[in-house]
């Protein structure tokens, strides 16, 4: 008795699987993992030692969470023994990235083999890219002519992810193109026309498709275009008309090189097909605007189908060797025929469309055509009324759509993978009937909203929009749902369902019927407000930057003013004060002489004012300064003038830390605020002052009266200079001009709060000085002392008037003046000899000025005290001051009594 045959020895799984022609992975027992075939491997990339780590390479194929989950539980299954009762796995479409890191479509299943379980991959890549291609092309939102090749253009570049893409019409004899349409790096060029010699395109012409898929520059150096746009990658096909003949192309040009060909090619082929047709309906529709012998010249030979017909009978007219060729009739027999031997309408049904079309008016149809042989094509027919000698007739293109149409049924059976993509959208979407109901929304727009999606549907658009908009809004849809305007984009004002507002732009366009009617309105919604915002912030600093340039501007001419009128009240005071010491106490002639020095040191004051709100005088004497002290002096100087009017309160940090600068001018900006606050308040009001430390060493002082307050067209203007609301003589406009000036020349801010009838509040704030704070002097007037020796003084100013006071007051202290008109004057006479014990210079003089003389005054004079005078206290004479030594500055206007004081140490000495 003989044995049982032994069963056949399986082959290992990496050995059948590799010869089949699927891609497929199958479980190797042996290796113990994933065994990927040769189909596999060519397809994605992945070889057997790339699947060792599975984890690793699932995670890497398949970076979504969920596809992976899915075909991980499908292989799962598979792997059990076959009497585990497995489950069939439905196969599932996904993306699938390549080792090289590219994308591929793909179909999987996981099944078995015999004893061998396998997950099977089919590419469905070129599937995938060819309906998007056939859902453009089908696309309701394409246009006409030009519009149309601009879509197409847009559309190649980001289908195929090149850089330039351009639709040429050919010219002549085909040596030369003319653009329709030209994309380069996000944005269209004008058209141009161009020699196809030593170009690709060139190489094109004749042929259907030519590619290049790297290297074209280098294979054409003379092509300046590809050079420019530094060009790696290209690919073309040629537009053929119905006859074939070629009639334009179709050019795309990338940085890089060109991934997978072959789909790049078969893709464009199907493109070209849709792209002759609009490029032949454009060259035919030119046509009919040429002369009537050009016109049947084109009409004759024209590669698109035309047929003249007589819209009484439907008896063809005429019809041109295209027409015949696509019917397949001889071109005497189609006179022969009616319009009803081909349009498979019923008669009646034909004369109603006829009568239907209007004078001067085209009309677009779409029919079924039979042909010659019996079979039937999809055609869309554009007609119009025209001329032909002395009667009217029907005019109509006819092109093929059957492809369209077969691609139109497709985009319908994937409605659900587009209403995905609207759901993915961040964009809120929607569509609007002719009555303004929302008949479709995607999820974001029912977020935006703040509304559940089926409460959503069924509202109207205007119940959503603010009411600021409702008007224009509502204007705006009756325009585009008749169709005045095509399309809108604006920022909108929206409602939430729970009372909020946000802000959106608005891109609205209508969506027609094939015959023109309008399908829908589509909306897409993005929100703006954080951009609006940040908008509103900008306007606001730009705001704030200008009213920084106007006080600028109106301080450089008040400081103009403030210098001349400086020397003019100098001499006036000089005078005065020099003659009001030797009137008889209490005579009409001192008393008149007191009232000039008074004007003339108010005057000073006013001009002082302007110079600081000019910001044109420095900070004179810097120290480290006690808020608080200052504010106490306050205080008391308010107690001894409001009297009982208002009731004054201290709210003072204990603990304030010093700030650096100018006591004099923090008081003097402190007292401007303090009587704008009592003259704003009624009797028994209250003025609070107020100190605090702020982090980040800055420190604050407030201001604040229970007075009228300001609306905020007084409040937007508060600062200007010049503007009051008092009565006239009872206000110059300067006092928050000076504050605001004297507090910046401090480096700090101002910050004015205000509302009618809930008083006023000031602001100041200052960076802390790390200095300890000094006590607040006051300065008492100078008395005349009695001289008790003679100086010889070297005054130098040009001014006349200001010579001639200080010429009177010198002598009039006992002193022996000596003049120079100039700088330059001053020199030479010390160069010549002259020794004066004192030297007066003024430091706005024509030549060389003080700025100029008084380094080289020093270098002759290296011990003699020098006053430097100036109506204008700015940076430049406190930095000379600093510079030299034995240097006072002494401001105009100035009376005997100050120069007096001045002079006394050098008297003394």
């Amino acid at each position: 008795m003989t044995s049982p045959p032994l069963p056949p020895q399986v082959p290992p799984a990496s050995q059948w699987v590799d010869s089949l022609p699927l891609a497929m992975l199958a479980w190797d027992p042996v290796a113990g993992g994933l065994c990927p075939n040769r189909a596999f491997t060519e397809l994605f990339g992945y070889e057997g030692g790339d699947l060792r780590a599975a984890a690793g390479w699932w995670e890497s194929a398949l970076p979504d969470p969920a596809n992976r989950q899915t075909l991980q539980e499908a292989w799962a299954e598979a792997l059990r023994p076959p009497a585990s009762g497995n489950r069939p796995m439905t196969p599932l479409d996904l993306p699938m990235r390549q080792r090289d890191g590219s994308w591929r479509f793909v179909r999987a299943a996981c099944a078995r083999l015999g004893e061998n379980p396998v997950i099977t991959f089919t590419d469905l890549t070129r599937h995938h890219r060819t309906e998007e291609v056939l859902a453009f092309l089908a696309g309701g939102a394409i246009g006409v002519g030009e519009d149309f090749f601009q879509s197409l253009a847009r559309f190649l570049a980001a289908q195929f992810a090149v850089e330039f893409v351009c639709v040429d019409v050919l010219e002549g004899d085909g040596l030369m193109a003319k653009t329709l349409a030209v994309w380069c790096d996000g944005r269209f060029e004008d058209n141009v026309s161009y020699a196809l010699k030593d170009t690709p395109c060139g190489v094109l012409a004749g042929k259907t498709v030519c590619c290049f898929p790297s290297g074209v520059a280098d294979s054409f150096p003379r092509d300046e275009v590809l050079r420019d746009l530094r060009a790696e990658s290209y690919v073309g096909v040629t537009l053929r008309g119905h006859t074939g003949k070629p009639i334009g192309l179709i050019a795309l040009i990338g940085r890089r090189p060109l991934q997978e060909p072959e789909l790049a090619e078969s893709l464009l082929k199907l493109v070209a097909d849709r792209a002759a047709g609009e490029l032949e309906r454009l060259q035919a529709e030119e046509a009919l605007r040429e002369s009537e012998a050009a016109h049947r010249h084109q009409f004759t030979d024209n590669s698109s189908v035309m047929l003249m017909i007589d819209p009484e009978d439907g008896r063809i007219l005429d019809a041109n060797r295209a027409a015949a060729a696509f019917y397949g009739y001889a071109p005497e027999r189609m006179l022969e025929l009616r319009i009803t031997d081909i349009n498979t309408l019923p008669e009646p049904e034909l004369r109603r469309i006829t009568a239907s079309i209007k004078e001067d008016e085209g009309a677009r149809f779409e029919f079924q055509h039979r042909l010659a042989d019996g079979s039937l094509r999809e055609v869309e027919v554009s007609t119009s009324r025209v001329q032909a000698g002395r009667r009217r007739v029907l005019y109509s293109i006819i092109h093929d759509i059957t492809e369209r149409k077969r691609a139109e049924a497709m985009l319908r059976e994937n409605e659900g993978k587009l209403r995905t993509i609207f759901e993915a959208s961040e964009a809120g979407i929607i569509l609007v009937s002719d009555r303004g109901e929302i008949t479709f929304a995607n999820r974001r727009m029912a977020e935006m909203f703040g509304m559940p999606m089926e409460q959503l549907i069924g509202t109207t658009y205007p119940e959503h929009l603010h009411p600021s908009e409702k008007q224009i809004a509502d204007a705006r849809m009756r325009m585009i749902i008749t169709g005045e305007i095509d399309l809108v984009s604006v920022e909108r004002h929206y409602l939430r369902a729970d009372g909020g507002t946000f802000w959106g732009h608005l891109s609205g366009r209508r969506l027609e019927n094939p015959d023109g009617s309008l399908h829908t309105l589509v909306g897409i919604i993005t929100d703006v407000t954080k951009r609006r915002e940040a908008e509103e912030r900008q306007q606001l600093l730009q705001a704030q930057l200008h009213q920084a340039q106007k006080l600028e501007s109106l301080g450089s001419l008040a400081g103009g003013v403030a210098h001349d009128m400086n020397n003019v009240l100098g001499a006036i005071l000089g005078l005065a004060s020099a003659h009001v010491e030797s009137l008889p106490a209490g005579s009409p002639a001192q008393r008149a002489f007191g009232t000039i020095i008074k004007a003339a040191e108010r005057g000073g004051n006013m001009l002082k004012g302007l110079l600081s709100f000019a910001r044109q005088n420095a900070v004179e004497e810097q120290q480290d300064l006690d808020l608080n002290a200052i504010m106490r002096e306050e205080v008391r100087l308010l107690e001894r003038t409001t009297l009982s009017k208002v009731r004054l309160t201290l709210d003072l940090d204990p603990d304030l830390q010093p700030v650096r600068g100018d006591a004099g001018a923090l008081t003097h900006a402190l007292m401007n605020l303090c009587v704008n606050a009592v003259d704003a308040m009624p009797e028994n009001g209250t003025l609070l002052l107020r100190t605090r430390n702020l982090p980040d060493r800055w420190v604050e002082v407030q201001v604040q009266d229970s007075g009228t307050g300001m609306p905020k067209d007084v409040l937007d203007r508060a600062m200007d200079p010049f503007f009051t609301t008092k009565e006239v003589g009872k206000g110059t406009g300067l006092g928050l001009s000076i504050v605001y000036s004297t507090v910046k020349t401090h480096q700090g801010e101002v910050e004015l709060r205000s509302e009618p009838g809930q008083g006023t509040c000031v602001v100041l704030r200052f960076p802390a000085s790390d200095g300890l704070a000094q006590p607040v002097e006051t300065s008492g007037a100078h008395r005349i002392l009695p001289f008790d020796a003679s100086l010889e003084v070297l005054l130098v100013d040009d001014d006349e008037l200001i010579q001639n006071s200080m010429l009177g007051m010198l002598e009039l202290l006992g002193h022996q003046p000596c003049l120079a008109t100039s700088g330059e004057e001053a020199l030479i006479r010390v160069e010549g000899g002259l020794r004066p014990d004192v030297v007066i210079l003024d430091m706005n003089m024509p030549g060389i000025g003080g700025a100029g003389t008084l380094p080289r005054l020093r270098a002759l004079l290296p011990t003699v005290p020098v006053l430097l005078t100036t109506g204008r206290a700015d940076q430049t004479a406190l930095d000379l001051v600093q510079a030299h030594p034995h240097v006072t500055l002494l401001s105009k206007p100035f009376g005997m009594k100050e120069l007096q004081a001045h002079l006394a140490p050098f008297v003394r000495s």
